[in-house]
């Protein structure tokens, strides 16, 4: 499974379990600045990141715009990785 698909299936289940929203994501729907995910979802999901990745984020560089979208998501770890 690419990490596309891993963050994508995590963010359903973080939607899913923490907000009963069962809505399929897109790779740029709007997951923040929409108000689907919280700022504690957001931190559930950085915590898989960081489990899953090996993904390291300094608390002064956190921009909700990088947590908005699958895509920006994935950007980072490729950011990361590369």
């Amino acid at each position: 499974m690419s990490a596309r698909e891993q963050v994508r299936e995590y963010v359903q289940k973080v939607l899913k379990e923490n907000k009963d929203d069962t809505d399929p994501v897109g790779d740029n729907d709007s997951l923040v600045l929409s108000g689907r995910l919280s700022s504690l979802d957001v931190v559930d999901v950085l915590t898989f990141l960081e489990g899953e990745f090996s993904f390291e984020m300094d608390p002064n560089d956190f921009d909700q715009a990088k947590f908005d979208t699958v895509d920006s998501i994935v950007e980072m770890l490729e950011k990361q990785t590369a």
